[in-house]
């Protein structure tokens, strides 16, 4: 009997380990790093942005590298950086962030010799979405102050779509 309650175990367990494997590999899989493309704040206005995922999965740090367009004759233009801490709500899929970036938010306009671009701190909220393919589709709102661009704090957000690598 002893030997019986022994065997059925190791027989049946080959049997068992392939929907074992596959109901493991269909759990969602912590984040790694995600890069997006888009526009805002965050991501030097159009550009790109790389995020890395530190251990706990719901605090990052964030660069962005963008270009700066000059939108009408006589706007500043040219490369712009941004940098950051996101902190995210808990999920997989769908969830919420927190940001505190140091970025550009104001451009001199109309001005045909000597152009500025302020940097300065900007809070924002926003949306991260990653399907199941990886797919990653970021949203955000919110305001920062440029030290010595206006005097007012002036609304920020971002829009972006890449892909988000797994562990």
């Amino acid at each position: 009997m002893r030997a019986l309650l022994v065997a059925a175990p190791l027989a049946c367990r080959p049997a068992m380990a392939p929907s074992h494997d596959a109901r493991r590999d269909s759990l969602p899989r912590p984040r790694s790093v995600t890069v997006t493309a888009g526009f805002g704040n965050a991501m030097g206005w159009l550009g790109l942005q790389g995020e890395k995922y530190l251990r706990s999965q719901r605090i990052s740090l964030f660069g962005g590298l963008g270009y700066t367009p000059e939108l009408e004759r006589g706007d500043a233009s040219g490369l712009a950086a941004a940098a950051g801490l996101r902190g995210s709500t808990p999920g997989l899929k769908h969830r919420g962030f927190l940001e505190l970036s140091v970025a550009r938010i104001e451009i001199d306009s109309g001005c045909f010799t000597v152009c500025s671009r302020y940097y300065g701190p900007s809070l924002q909220v926003g949306y991260q979405c990653v399907s199941r393919r990886a797919f990653t589709l970021a949203l955000s709102a919110g305001a920062g102050y440029a030290p010595g661009g206006s005097t007012s704090v002036v609304g920020t957000g971002g829009l972006g779509v890449g892909y988000t690598w797994l562990r």
